[in-house]
């Protein structure tokens, strides 16, 4: 009970919202890389929609990127996620459902006490139909806009996860965009952040970035080891397609495919992402990834 408890307290760490408070040119936070930040320099970060966790394990080269970007957080979305996979009769299926904080804890306690009186493997159910093996996957994901400028929003997407997978493969994270209103005007930056039991930090930087006309999305692989903590980020700016055009509403979907069995980076060239259905896998990689929920982070007014 105690370790979901932890998990579920970091998890509502990430959906805290800080207010902003007048800045200095004096440290106002050190964080655990040794970077010195100001008010304003944090501010800025927050509004950009880095979590207070994200910031505290920050590199020097992401602050640097972004410390002096004044912007409006004006959006954001939190969805706790719950996959299910599960092989039938030698085919792979996958569900997807959105649950509250609460019962996500519930569930998460519910199917590790399952696990301990687990039928055996084969067993068939009411309908004759064989149930080789049976996983569960729960994550959190957060979509967020910023206002940057007249001519420039970022969109970011998060996905934190609230027990660590049992595949390590290859991964797609993403955010797909309205191709009528704007389009993608910036690098595509991604980071994963770790910790091992022992709490020691792991970073990956490593990914393959591509940019549609209908979304960016990284894909990157899972490190191996044991892990307490997981969490990976996306993120880009997007300007209008037509700067004369006044946007009345906007739409950032992000998006996280998981491997549920291994993979090779050939899936680069088999997926999709858009502001529909998110990340849409193809090919012979479909019934390798598991189909989680989307949040959608919109804004409505004039820009």
């Amino acid at each position: 009970m105690k370790k979901y408890l932890y998990k579920l307290m970091i998890a509502t760490l990430i959906l805290l919202s800080t207010a902003v408070v007048s800045a200095t040119n004096e440290v106002y936070y050190t964080n655990k890389n040794n970077i010195d930040m100001t008010l304003e320099e944090y501010n800025n970060l927050l509004e950009l929609g880095f979590t207070e966790s994200q910031i505290y394990y920050m590199t020097n080269e992401t602050f640097l990127e972004n410390k002096d970007i004044e912007a409006t957080l004006i959006s954001r979305n939190t969805q706790f996620v719950k996959t299910t996979t599960f092989w039938r009769n030698g085919i792979t299926y996958h569900t997807s459902e959105i649950l509250t904080e609460e019962e996500i804890m519930h569930d998460m306690e519910l199917h590790n006490g399952e696990l301990q009186i687990q039928q055996p493997v084969n067993s068939p159910n009411t309908s004759g139909y064989c149930y080789n093996d049976v996983s569960y996957d729960y994550k959190v994901l957060t979509t967020s806009i910023s206002f940057v400028s007249d001519t420039t929003m970022r969109y970011k997407a998060d996905v934190f996860w609230l027990e660590m997978p049992d595949t390590r493969s290859y991964d797609i994270i993403g955010i797909g965009i309205e191709p009528s209103k704007v389009e993608i005007n910036s690098d595509i930056s991604f980071q994963q952040h770790y910790v091992y039991t022992n709490g020691n930090d792991g970073y990956g930087l490593l990914c393959a970035p591509k940019e549609q006309t209908t979304g960016g999305s990284a894909l990157f692989k899972l490190p191996s080891g044991t892990f307490s903590d997981l969490e990976s980020y996306i993120y880009f700016n997007v300007t209008k397609v037509d700067s004369d055009q006044t946007i009345t509403s906007l739409a950032a979907v992000g998006d996280y495919a998981h491997a549920t069995s291994s993979v090779t980076d050939g899936v680069f060239n088999n997926y999709t992402v858009n502001h529909v259905a998110g990340i849409d896998v193809t090919g012979s990689y479909y019934n390798s990834y598991d189909n989680m929920s989307t949040a959608t982070a919109t804004f409505l007014g004039t820009w």
